[in-house]
This record gives C-alpha cells, sequence and structure tokens, in this order.
C-alpha cells in the first residue's frame, strides 16, 4: 500500500532564543507532524533533534549576546520532509564534531556534549550553513512509502505468529477431513448400494415358499396363485424402492406380478447376477425345489424371482448418508479448529511474547525484561535478549532520556484527561460550571462529579503533591476509592474517611492528596462539605454581595500517622443551606498562585476581586471570564501548575421549594391518606419533619406553621468583607473592644443590621487580636496580615446591604427536609 503524495506544505514557527519558548517549538513540531502524516516513531525521533538543536541554539548560539530569534521552517510531501532551523548566533561547525566514544559516556556518566551525534543518527541528512543573513542548519528525513502511519482505529496488517499457525493448522485439518470424507463417502455409497441389493434379494427369498408352491404345481388361476399375487403386492409396498417384483418358471412363463397384464407372458431366460438396466437394477433369486438322491437331499431350481429396484432410491439413499457424512465432518473440523486455536494459543504465547519483544527491540523501542514462559529453551532466547537489551539500554541511555521523559508527561497527561468529566451533570436547583487547565509539567489536579443517588450529587476538587505518572496514578486511585464510596453514602466526611483508608497503604511515602468534597442534595436543598487540608471554600451571597471563607477542619488524605484513624478524628463536616444566587466556588492553587512574567502571583484577592465582579453570571460563564482574567494576569508567562476551579449556584428559592414540599407531604398523608413512611419516602423526606410540621400546625395554623421551623440558625459568621473592615478599626484604633468596634461598623453602614458583638469577638480570635495587647502590637508592626492585605482588595465593593444573616457554615440554615 502506497503513500498518497501530497502537494508540499510549509509550516513556521518564529520565536524569541528562550528556554521556556522550547516547549512552544515542540508543540509546534508535533502539530505539523500530525498534519503532514509522519508516522508515530519517526515523528518522536523528529522532536528529539529539533529539541537538541534549538536547545543548543539558546544555550551556545546566544551565549553572552542579545536575545535573538529563532525560525523553525517545516516542509512536507509525504514522501519526505525537512526542518530548517534558523538563528543570528554564533555559528558551528559541524564538520569539527566527530562521532562520540558511547562506553566511554556510559562508564563516566557523563551528560550533554551528544546533540549533534543525536541529530545525525535520527535524521537521514543534517545540513549546516552560515552566512551574512544568519546561521540555517538543515534536517531532512525520508519517509518509508511501504509504511503508511497508521489512522485512527485501523490496525495494519502485519500477522502474528498465533495467527499464522492457526490458520495454516485450520487448513492442514480441512484438507485432512476432505480427504477422509471423500473415501468414506466413496466406501458408503457402494456399501448401500450392495446393502439395498442384499434387502431386496432377501425379500425375494420371502417369495420362494409361495412361489414354489404354484411352480411346482402350475394351474392357472389357482388359489395359490392369488395367494402368491398377494404376497407380492404386499412386499411392493413394504419396499417403495422396488419397481417390480415377478415370479418366472424355468421357461420363462410369468406366474406372479405387481403387474396383472403380465401374468402368463413369456420373459427371456434370466441370468446371474445383477443386471443394471437404465435407472434400475434387477436381481434374480432361484426358486428351488427340493429332490433325495441316495442319503443327500438337492435342491433344484424350478423357476426364479425377478426383483428390480429403482436406481434413484438407491441414490437418494447415497444422498442422505452423504449429508450426515458432511455434517460429521463440517462438526469435527469445526471442534478441530476451536481445539487447534486454544492449543496454538497455549503454545504460541511465549514465542508470540519473545517474537514482539524482538521486533521492538529491532524498531528502536525501549523494552523492559522479557519474563520466564516456563520453556526452557525459550527462556535461554529470553534470557540472552534481555542482556542485549540492557546493553542497548545503557548505552543509548543518555540519548533518549529527554524523550522518556516527554513520553512519560504524555502518558500522564493522557491518564489525567481520561479521568476528567466531559460535561457537568443536571441537577435540579443547581447550576455548576468548571475551569480546567492544564500546565505543561502535567501536576496532580483533579475535579469530578459522582453520582451519589438519583437526588443528590457528589463535587470532588482535589491537588495531587506528585507530578508526572505517579501523580497520575494517585489520581486514579483517589478517583476509583471515591467513587466507589460515594456511592449512596451522603455523609462527606465518611466518604472521604473511608476513602482515605483504601489509598494510604498503596501512596508513595511522602505523597500526599488535599481535597474537598461537597455533596448537593436536591431535594433538602442542603450542601454538606468536608475537606482534607484543602484551599477553603468560596461561598458568595449574591444579595448581600458578600464572600465567605469555609474551611472544615481535616488534614490530606495519604499520610501515613501512627495512629491510623487520625483522619477520621480530625476530619469535619459542616453544612448550610445556599440562597438564590448564591454561589459556592473551589478552586486548587493553580489559581492563586499563577504567575506574571514580574513573578507576581494572581493571589485571594484578584480571585475574590473576580468572584465579586462575575458572581451574577451563571456558574460556567463566571469560570470562562475568570479564565480569562488569569490569561490576561500571565500575560503569556509559563503555567508551571494546573488550574482547577468548580462553581455552583442555587438557581431556586429554596424556602419557597420547602415549602412546597411540605404541603405535597400534608396532601399525601392527609387528604390521600397515604401512610407516613411512604409518603415520606416518596418525596425524600424524613418522617420526623412530617410530626414537627404538623404540630407547628396544630398551633400556629395551616399558613404559619408551614413555614420554616428555623430561620438562620445559630451564630451568625462575618464575611470576609467585614472582617477586613474589623482589622482595619482594630489598624486605626488599637484600644477599642469589641462593642465599640461593633459601634463604629453600624454607624459606618460596613456590616449588617443583624452583626453581633460576639461575631466581632471570633474574628478577633481568629486572627490572634483578642486581647489589648496583641491589637497593639498589630497595629504597631503594620498590617502584613492575610486578611489586611485582602481589604484593600474588598474596600471597592459597595457595602452589604441591611440582610437576614447567613447560616454558620457548619450548621443549617432552614430545616432539613
Amino acid at each position: 500500500m502506497n503513500i498518497k503524495i501530497q502537494p508540499t506544505r510549509r509550516f513556521s514557527l518564529k520565536v524569541p532564543a528562550e528556554e521556556r519558548h522550547l516547549a512552544e517549538i515542540r508543540d509546534f513540531v508535533e502539530e505539523t507532524g500530525e498534519k503532514l502524516l509522519i508516522p508515530n516513531k519517526i515523528l518522536a525521533n523528529t522532536k528529539l533533534a529539533v529539541d537538541e538543536a534549538c536547545t543548543n541554539v539558546v544555550k551556545h548560539g546566544y551565549k553572552d549576546l542579545p536575545g535573538g530569534p529563532i525560525e523553525v521552517v517545516i516542509t512536507g510531501n509525504g514522501r519526505e520532509f525537512s526542518i530548517a532551523i534558523h538563528d543570528k548566533g554564533r555559528p558551528f561547525d559541524l564538520r569539527n564534531v566527530q562521532s562520540p566514544d558511547l562506553k566511554m559516556y556510559v562508564e563516566n556518566r557523563k551528560r550533554g556534549g551528544l546533540g549533534v551525534f543525536i541529530m545525525n543518527q535520527l535524521m537521514d541528512e543534517v545540513r549546516y550553513r552560515h552566512g551574512h543573513d544568519g546561521n540555517t542548519l538543515i534536517m531532512a528525513k525520508r519517509l518509508d512509502r511501504r509504511r503508511v502511519r497508521k489512522r485512527k482505529g485501523i490496525e495494519g496488517p502485519r500477522r502474528s505468529l498465533r495467527f499464522q499457525y492457526t490458520l495454516q493448522t485450520f487448513g492442514a485439518l480441512a484438507l485432512l477431513v476432505t480427504l477422509a470424507f471423500t473415501l468414506v463417502h466413496v466406501r458408503q455409497a457402494a456399501s448401500l448400494a450392495d446393502e439395498m441389493v442384499a434387502q431386496a434379494r432377501s425379500g425375494a427369498r420371502s417369495l420362494s415358499d409361495p412361489a414354489l408352491g404354484i411352480l411346482s404345481r402350475p394351474e392357472p388361476m389357482s388359489p395359490d396363485q392369488t395367494m402368491l399375487n398377494q404376497s407380492i403386492r404386499a412386499t411392493m409396498r413394504a419396499h417403495p424402492e422396488y419397481r417390480t417384483v415377478r415370479v418366472l418358471d424355468a421357461g420363462g412363463r410369468v406366474w406372479g406380478s405387481n403387474q396383472f397384464e403380465e401374468l402368463f407372458t413369456r420373459r427371456s431366460v434370466p441370468k446371474t447376477g445383477v443386471i443394471r438396466d437404465g435407472d434400475a437394477r434387477t436381481l434374480y433369486e432361484p426358486v428351488l425345489q427340493p429332490e433325495a438322491e441316495g442319503n443327500k437331499i438337492l435342491r433344484a431350481p424350478v423357476g426364479w424371482i425377478e426383483v428390480s429396484l429403482r436406481e434413484s432410491a438407491i441414490t437418494e439413499r447415497v444422498q442422505r448418508a452423504r449429508f450426515e457424512l458432511a455434517t460429521v465432518a463440517l462438526l469435527t473440523l469445526l471442534a478441530g479448529c476451536v481445539l487447534s486455536a486454544l492449543l496454538i494459543g497455549i503454545f504460541v504465547k511465549p514465542i508470540q511474547a519473545l517474537s514482539d519483544t524482538v521486533r521492538a527491540i529491532g524498531e528502536g523501542q525501549m523494552l523492559t525484561e522479557i519474563g520466564s514462559s516456563g520453556n526452557e529453551e525459550i527462556d535461554d532466547i529470553a534470557r540472552a535478549f534481555n542482556e542485549v537489551t540492557a546493553k542497548f539500554r545503557a548505552a543509548q541511555g543518555n540519548l533518549m532520556e529527554q524523550e522518556r521523559i516527554q513520553r512519560e508527561m504524555q502518558v500522564a497527561q493522557e491518564i489525567q484527561q481520561t479521568l476528567l468529566p466531559r460535561s457537568v451533570p443536571e441537577l435540579e436547583g443547581f447550576e455548576l460550571g468548571y475551569l480546567y487547565r492544564a500546565a505543561k509539567e502535567v501536576g496532580g489536579d483533579y475535579f469530578d462529579f459522582i453520582a451519589v443517588d438519583e437526588r443528590t450529587v457528589g463535587v470532588v476538587v482535589a491537588d495531587v503533591s506528585g507530578k508526572g505518572v505517579p501523580g497520575s496514578l494517585v489520581m486514579t486511585m483517589i478517583r476509583t476509592a471515591l467513587r466507589m464510596e460515594a456511592r449512596g453514602n451522603r455523609s462527606a466526611s465518611d466518604v472521604m474517611s473511608k476513602m482515605n483508608s483504601f489509598v494510604t497503604e498503596d501512596m508513595k511515602k511522602g505523597m500526599f492528596v488535599t481535597m474537598f468534597y461537597v455533596v448537593l442534595d436536591s431535594v433538602n436543598r442542603a450542601v454538606t462539605y468536608a475537606s482534607a487540608g484543602h484551599n477553603p471554600m468560596i461561598l458568595y451571597r449574591g444579595g448581600q454581595d458578600a464572600t465567605y471563607f469555609l474551611k472544615p477542619k481535616g488534614i490530606p488524605v495519604g499520610i501515613n500517622a501512627p495512629d491510623q484513624d487520625l483522619f477520621r478524628k480530625t476530619i469535619s463536616v459542616e453544612k448550610l443551606t445556599l440562597r438564590q444566587d448564591d454561589m459556592l466556588v473551589i478552586y486548587t492553587d493553580g489559581i492563586t498562585e499563577a504567575m506574571n512574567p514580574a513573578k507576581e502571583q494572581f493571589g485571594e484577592a484578584r480571585l475574590l476581586t473576580a468572584i465579586k465582579r462575575h458572581g451574577h453570571k451563571t456558574p460556567q460563564e463566571f469560570a470562562d471570564a475568570l479564565s480569562e482574567e488569569i490569561h490576561e494576569f500571565t500575560a503569556g508567562a509559563l503555567q508551571n501548575d494546573d488550574i482547577t476551579l468548580v462553581a455552583i449556584k442555587e438557581k431556586t428559592a429554596v424556602e419557597e421549594r420547602l415549602e412546597e414540599t411540605r404541603r405535597e407531604l400534608f396532601r399525601l398523608i392527609e387528604t390521600e391518606g397515604l401512610p407516613v413512611a411512604e409518603a415520606c419516602e416518596r418525596l425524600h423526606v424524613a418522617p420526623s419533619t412530617y410530626y414537627r410540621y404538623r404540630r407547628r400546625v396544630e398551633t400556629m395554623g395551616a399558613v404559619e406553621g408551614m413555614k420554616a421551623s428555623r430561620r438562620g440558625a445559630g451564630f451568625a459568621r462575618a464575611s470576609l468583607e467585614e472582617e477586613a473592615a474589623i482589622l482595619a478599626i482594630v489598624h486605626a484604633e488599637p484600644l477599642l473592644g469589641s462593642k465599640r468596634i461593633l459601634d463604629l461598623l453600624q454607624g459606618t453602614d460596613r456590616c449588617r443590621a443583624d452583626m453581633t458583638e460576639r461575631s466581632v469577638y471570633e474574628v478577633l480570635r481568629r486572627h490572634g487580636l483578642n486581647t489589648r495587647e496583641k491589637r497593639l502590637q498589630f497595629a504597631q508592626n503594620g498590617s502584613d496580615n492575610r486578611m489586611a492585605r485582602l481589604a484593600k482588595a474588598l474596600s471597592s465593593s459597595a457595602p452589604a446591604a441591611s440582610a437576614p444573616s447567613p447560616a454558620e457554615p457548619g450548621q443549617p440554615q432552614g430545616e432539613e427536609a
């Protein structure tokens, strides 16, 4: 199969000669190779050669020189391609480069100095020229026309040993079965014909006695003759394969026949044996008359019984036997083929493994050692190839190191991509959106949406401490364990505790995972969440334009502590009920630690500002807007970590939805007469809810009794904006206590109307400012405090309007239906 010749195509890329742009060049080569249909193995070698060349230009060509450009031009037509690398740095003379001593490199473990050798080994032609317009390195490669790059989903024509041996065995079995069938059938056909003749002869003998009576005393139209003809007709009915049956005397006169008009006619004198005449076979059986001669009894023929067999009847019998024999032969062939395939699979498997390994080594792939097969001869060959492969890897280790690292990163990225969800789930009342941007170096970010049951969805965002393939494998374990434990379990802390027990022993020492897990209940409109040492989740109250940090206690997953129950003991679960237009934001530190070219981080302040700026949008619109802000902030700087975010927004009026559920519950129980347990199960409501609200209806009436029994239950926590305002007051007036700080806040409309002195004190205690001495020290040392820095970012926001206090994270705002 030949490669279809394409028109010559040209692609170019021009970037500054800096190390951070080498990744762009690798991506450009890979994308161009895909367009030119360059085989994967050749493309990998080409990327390695280009990377070596560009690295040498950056490190040596522009060393101690002002930065300049690198231009990569790729030209190809399906049969061959060339890569030209232009630069304006110091020239380099390829003629002075000698082939290196690889043994010396391996023994001395020397790195570097092999760039030109790599290019010469991987490419068919390498040329270099220097002119007034700069330097140009040209590398060319010719494609093998017999090898067409495999399209996605189409395998090549190579046949395995198992296939070849199985095909040959099938052919041999088919030939043997065909020969056996032919021989048996020929013998069977002759045997069936003889058998039918023998049966006809036996039938003729059965007529000997009535025939003897009429032939020994010939009397036309006698009772004996009548009985003889009746016997002949009975014989014809019993044997439809007979065409005629006649009884002849020694002179050929017919005394009995199945055809009445033949009686008393004369026929030729019968011959011995079987006579074939057209479509019939005729045989003659003698009718013998016993005669006494001395002491012996002799039997002399007095007539003949003639039986004529239909040739078509014999043919039909042979055809039936042929069909039966062919069926048996076919079943035997199929059984033999299946058994042969199984046996060949068992016998050829070690040979196939050895063959594949040898072929891979011949193609330049670096493989692990061949394992033991249980066959001594094959194991001897395998050991010999293992030694060759080990020496080959040792000699080529330095040359293939970069390609191996790139391949590992690619595998890790592929693993990572397969773990991530393709779309957000549909959950009544909630709207979800996400942002995920992978770094060039694979990190360990992971997010997922888990179907807990038909009314509940779990949302997880995690960050693995390791990078590369180990981090991706840990993500795989986390995902499997979490999905297994979350199914049917709506307790966030219990799910994470069981998952931690499942994966801790299998995690590499020193690796850990931070994780935030949220459970969304679409019926009770409840949100429960737990954290394993992850960044705090941000709650944005749309009605108040206020933000909150939600950070339950918990240690990272995978820490192998002496106390096996430490994770379960330390993790806590919190619960809240969102209001309409409230939004939850779960993120990884790839967002806050994203840096611009000046090494400034995006930070929490910019994240909170973006949330307040775009919080009125849908979660996906918010995620897209935040992605654009991060892109503008980083201004093309290299991304060093994955960027992951999941946003959750409440779309419904929660109290109205819950009140409708309670009214439907009362209708089912008190109007339709359903049992309490059945009605509660249908609406996914706890039975205690019905009894609690029945008491309220009896006391307060149907209208007021159906409303929420608890509104804003528990301690009202200060928002980040209120915390920032409190810290600003402490910095200006460190001698004021909680009550005076609250008076100043309320006098300037910087807090809600129901803000309490206890809330102010909790803010001071959380920041270590609950004593006068600590507040004085805080004012003297300046505002180098995390919340103080956030105050500057949030100071431009409008003051929050007076509104009912939000529920303290960790306590429900409304009842659990």
